[in-house]
């Protein structure tokens, strides 16, 4: 009696959730519920650990893949255990010998990826959403924080093959990102708005919400739209039996906005439009930083690709080259976590120092098929020798001197003539020096 009043009693309380750091380089399935019983509570604990993680793998697998759970691959527990990053508990309740819980099984992306297929081995490039909200007549973006916004933030951390970029809908963002913008087809707009959030095109996600009456049933019909044009790529209806259930309502809305857009990045319809975010780059890449000396304006940049697998070895990476010598700055053209990047290189130097001096520092620019490829060395690439710097080249050029007269050359037909020797002339006299002459004198002058 004893023992069940025990359970009970550690049943009625809940640990507080762990924090498992999520982002670019992890995947989250949340909600997995589980109830287990062993000899004791660490064995019950670590059996629900293990049972959470199978069930999530095959939810991983269909949420990425768009297929079904069922058709996910079979695999062992140690290889899922090698895909898992961390366990972030929801709900816990344990006793001497049963667990009760929902756990959130968070899995390497890296890791994950050999089993995803190649279509999902590499971050697909980042996607800006648009969550509009249209209830009674009125459009709401991100001027308020709407029940369907706060949806999406919940769902920021689980696993998507699309990466979302969500705006932190600050007072710049409300000026440029309206309810009525999705509409709009300026690709002048468009061009600088996906600039200013280092995204490579727009999904927008509409939700049209119908209130019976006050506490009443809730209907909505959720819009999935792609690009500048608002193309539909799908819709789906939900609803709710009252007021409490819409929070419930609209994360299942977002999951079946999400398995929309994922069926149409495996059918090739995400597609971003030509011009719509390169055009930018010419611009960036070839003009001047603000501000910069005019030395090293003068100088200009050289444009490299560069993997960028995290944030955090993009910034290694960027301190690495910043501080190389030569190096002036660096600007980023395009950054896609996950996958490549793009970005200058200002450097007071020539090209070919700027490679050598990376080659000290232990980087490679290396030709690949888009250019040229920034990247760490590896064993069996050819030694870079040292160059000669502009300052040398400069010293080096020679400086033609001024024209001089001709000099006259022989004429090589002509035998030349002995010169004469000189003959000495006898010393003349000095003439007497003449005496000047007389004053005439003037007729009328008295005497």
């Amino acid at each position: 009696m004893v023992r069940y009043a025990l359970f009970w009693l550690m049943l009625a309380f809940a640990v507080p959730a762990l924090a498992v750091p999520t982002g670019p380089g992890a995947y989250k399935i949340g909600g997995v519920s589980v109830d287990v019983v062993a000899s004791n509570s660490t064995d019950a604990r670590a059996n629900a650990y293990r049972d959470a993680e199978r069930r999530a793998w095959p939810l991983l697998w269909a949420r990425l893949t768009g297929g079904e759970p069922a058709a996910a691959p079979k695999l062992a527990d140690g290889a899922i255990e090698g895909m898992v990053a961390g366990v972030e508990i929801e709900v816990e309740h344990f006793s001497l010998t049963r667990y009760i819980g929902r756990l959130a099984i968070v899995f390497d992306r890296d890791r994950a990826s050999g089993y995803l297929g190649g279509a999902f081995a590499s971050a697909p490039p980042p996607m800006l959403l648009l969550p509009v909200t249209i209830e009674g007549g009125t459009r709401t973006l991100y001027q308020t924080k709407t029940p369907w916004l706060s949806a999406w933030l919940r769902f920021r951390d689980t696993a998507s093959a699309l990466d979302y970029v969500i705006p932190a809908a600050s007072a710049g963002d409300n000026v440029v990102l309206t309810a009525y913008q999705s509409r709009r087809a300026d690709r002048t707009l468009w061009r600088n708005i996906l600039s200013r959030f280092k995204a490579a095109d727009v999904l927008t996600a509409e939700l049209w919400l119908t209130r019976t009456y006050p506490g009443g049933p809730v209907t909505a019909t959720v819009i999935a739209r792609h690009g500048p044009d608002s193309a539909e790529l799908g819709r789906a209806s939900l609803r709710a039996a009252n007021t409490a259930g819409v929070d419930a309502m609209l994360d299942d809305a977002v999951r079946q906005v999400d398995a929309i857009y994922v069926r149409a990045l495996q059918a090739g319809l995400l597609r971003t439009e030509k011009g719509l975010t390169v055009e930018l780059e010419p611009l960036i890449g070839t003009a001047p930083f603000i501000g910069a000396p005019a030395a090293e304006a003068s100088v200009g940049g050289t444009e490299a690709n560069v993997i960028t697998p995290d944030a955090k070895s993009w910034a290694a990476m960027e301190t690495a080259v910043r501080g190389t010598p030569t190096v002036t700055g660096v600007g980023l053209i395009s950054l896609s976590l996950g996958g490549t990047s793009r970005i200058v290189i200002r450097h007071s130097d020539t090209p070919e120092m700027l490679a050598y001096q990376l080659d000290q520092r232990g980087f490679r620019l290396a030709p690949d098929g888009a250019g040229v490829l920034l990247r760490r060395k590896v064993p069996g690439d050819p030694v870079v020798s040292a160059p000669l710097s502009a300052a040398e080249l400069n010293s080096a050029e020679v400086v033609a001197e001024p024209d001089a007269a001709p000099v006259a050359k022989p004429d090589a037909a002509k035998p030349i003539a002995p010169a004469k020797p000189a003959v000495a002339k006898p010393d003349l006299p000095a003439k007497p020096a003449a005496s000047p002459p007389k004053p005439r004198r003037d007729p009328l002058a008295p005497n």
